[in-house]
């Protein structure tokens, strides 16, 4: 490797102290050439620190650097550092396309071994010392913005080839004062933040090389097994009034002779998880008398993916026993760390959810001998109960919502658990990634820079949505400043990284509410600007007219209707403590609970909108039902969440279209 290797370390004038620490930690190490960059200073420190980093990553790019080192000036080398250790993580970096490498990270997300010494990982904090990469230069600069963004999060949105050494060789020095946030001010705050970070790892890593110890002919012999004969007992558990769950969970195991169905009567207790708990041990004391290797236990909400496959999951039922599993879920709504292990198994250090677990007999005593207090609930207990959990991804299982839950209160609030299970789905979906691109096998495949331009040379209807989220229209190009994958980054309050007249078709919804009126009147001016003569914009918003007839017209069906979702949704004991006498909560219980879930920056009718759009050049300016449009591109691409009513959608939403004259 060539040295000695750029490094370019942030600093304020006025800290000395400071840039006295970064001169000593590179003070006698000839692999650097250290260069001490003064600090932007701004009000908001965060951007202050992208804005420098951007000038230095455009100095990058001229001298043609193939990478450098960005530094803090907090940075200190950890006892794990030496300079070949370096050099070899930096060669390893760059064979796998990587655009950052960093020595040490404050937190990571969604942490994956893809090496010894190396860990993917999903975004991150902590700038100390990072290794950037030229492959990362243009992305970088195409994201130029006026103000600023959180650097670290900042380069997780814009790079899905982030890595991080183990161990860290870097960390941060406390100075007692912090510009990222006056949290991290308390004394001994960061420290902590990069010795649990460090601690994580290295757990992580031992797992992997616990679980590598299955041997390679155990793992193909039971991808070999023949399962068509094999079935699994199985106890869904079930209050016998509720005949709408019982009907539910019979249609999800109807035609599945894959399992020994059994029905039990779930035990009644004052707290609903002691409840849980209890029918639990019932169902694992009988499969202990029967002498059973493992058992079903199934809660009446259970619901069966479109990832279920017969003889996969058996295949996955006898390979998690083969690797000593206690217990293996089919989905979980929540999780902090997975481990990738074979036949789409992953060890799971922590999770919600238990609707669908297989438990394996090696467990049934832990369980069993185990002390449950009224403040317990199942998943809590069983994961910190249990060393060796597992979960099958994707998931074979989730949980429908009836509106009710017996073991947390929180979770009444309809459509909280299916939340969950969108938000863990997602999260899981970054260790799919990981294994797909870096330990699959196949070759690995760079990081376009550039999105934006191929999908314009490509045939098709050139069709733009800003701020798509998890929302990915097919055929359409996707766009979010925070991209999700198969998203291109693109900042909808800068100038678009697009040319003029160049999109058929614009559509955001619920994102200008969110702007600043200034920042919304440019928003429109730019999807004005990159439409064609006779292109179409399709916006929706939430609509103040709307939530006014609360008021105005508390009779109308539309509205009552609008009102007892609302309540339900949002604060269903509340609603139910103040509703009148035909069941309509109060106007203004619906109005705050809007409010407070919507977070709003402007709220807007349809004339306020058509002010915006014809000053912004646009004409024909029409209001739609949500969902229809005489466009057939624009028909139906709003996103219908399942945890919404389709009548919370129509009464609360607007979509308006207008036309770029030609």
């Amino acid at each position: 490797m060539k040295t000695p290797i750029p490094v370019f370390a942030v600093n304020l004038a006025c800290r000395t102290e400071r840039r006295r620490s970064i001169e000593e930690q590179f003070a006698g190490r000839p692999e650097f050439r250290l260069t001490v960059v003064p600090g932007i200073e701004l009000p908001n420190g965060p951007w202050a620190l992208w804005q420098t980093f951007y000038g230095i990553v455009q100095r990058a790019a001229r001298a043609d650097l193939p990478f450098f080192i960005f530094c803090e000036d907090d940075h200190v080398f950890t006892p794990d550092y030496s300079p070949q250790f370096l050099f070899d993580r930096i060669a390893e970096a760059d064979a796998l396309r990587a655009d950052i490498l960093s020595g040490g990270m404050a937190v990571t997300r969604c942490p994956v071994q893809v090496s010894d010494h190396l860990f993917w990982v999903a975004g991150f904090n902590g700038m100390q010392f990072t290794v950037v990469f030229r492959r990362c230069y243009a992305r970088i600069l195409a994201s130029k913005t006026d103000e600023g963004y959180v650097t670290d999060i900042h380069l997780g949105n814009l790079s899905r080839s982030l890595f991080v050494t183990h161990p860290h060789i870097s960390e941060q020095r406390e100075f007692g004062y912090s510009d990222a946030t006056t949290i991290n001010n308390e004394d001994g705050r960061v420290e902590g933040f990069f010795r649990r970070a460090r601690n994580l790892l290295q757990k992580l890593s031992q797992i992997r090389t616990f679980y590598a110890a299955t041997s390679a002919a155990t793992i193909e012999a039971i991808r070999q097994t023949d399962v068509s004969g094999m079935f699994l007992p199985a106890y869904v558990v079930n209050l016998p009034e509720r005949t709408d769950r019982r009907a539910h969970i019979l249609r999800q195991f109807e035609g599945r002779n894959e399992f020994d169905l059994h029905i039990v009567e779930a035990c009644r207790h004052e707290y609903g998880a002691v409840g849980l708990w209890q029918s639990i041990c019932k169902i694992i004391e009988k499969a202990e008398h029967d002498g059973e290797d493992a058992v079903l236990i199934v809660e009446d909400d259970h619901v069966f993916t479109p990832a279920y496959e017969r003889n996969r999951f058996l295949r996955q039922v006898l390979l998690a026993g083969a690797m000593g599993a206690e217990l293996l879920s089919g989905g979980i709504g929540g999780f902090r760390n997975l481990v990738p292990l074979p036949g789409g198994l992953f060890w799971d250090d922590w999770f919600w959810c238990t609707q669908f677990i297989v438990v394996y007999r090696k467990a049934f005593r832990t369980i069993l001998n185990a002390r449950f207090g009224v403040r317990d609930v199942a998943d809590e207990k069983l994961s910190a109960l249990l060393t060796a959990k597992m979960v099958t991804v994707p998931y074979v299982s989730r949980q429908a919502d009836f509106g009710y839950s017996d073991v947390t209160e929180g979770n009444n609030t309809q459509a909280r658990i299916l939340r969950h299970f969108e938000e863990s789905t997602h999260r899981a979906g970054h260790y799919l990634y990981a294994i797909g691109r870096y330990l699959s096998g196949h070759a690995i495949e760079e990081e376009p820079v550039d999105r934006l331009t191929p999908y314009l040379s490509q045939p098709g209807p050139h069709a733009l949505q800003l701020g798509c989220g998890h929302h990915l229209l097919p055929g359409w190009l996707n766009t979010d400043v925070e991209p999700t994958y198969g998203a291109a980054f693109l900042d909808a309050t800068q100038r678009f990284p697009l040319p003029d007249g160049s999109f058929r078709y614009v559509f955001f919804e619920h994102l200008i509410e969110f702007l600043p009126y200034r920042l919304g009147q440019k928003l429109l001016g730019e999807c004005f600007r990159v439409l064609r003569p006779g292109g179409v914009l399709r916006l929706t918003v939430c609509s103040v007219e709307r939530l006014v007839q609360l008021y105005t017209r508390p009779d109308d069906e539309a509205v009552r209707r609008y009102a007892r979702w609302n309540a339900a949704y949002y604060s269903p004991k509340t609603a139910q403590a103040l509703a009148n006498a035909d069941g309509c909560p109060p106007p203004a219980l619906v109005l705050n609970n809007f409010m407070r879930q919507a977070e709003k920056e402007v709220l807007y009718d349809f004339a306020l909108l058509r002010d915006q759009l014809t000053a912004a050049g646009f004409r024909a300016v029409t209001l739609c039902p949500v969902g229809e449009s005489r466009h057939p591109t624009l028909r139906g691409v709003e996103h219908r969440p399942p945890y919404v009513a389709p009548e919370a959608l129509s009464f609360e939403n607007i979509s308006i279209e207008a036309e770029k004259p030609l």
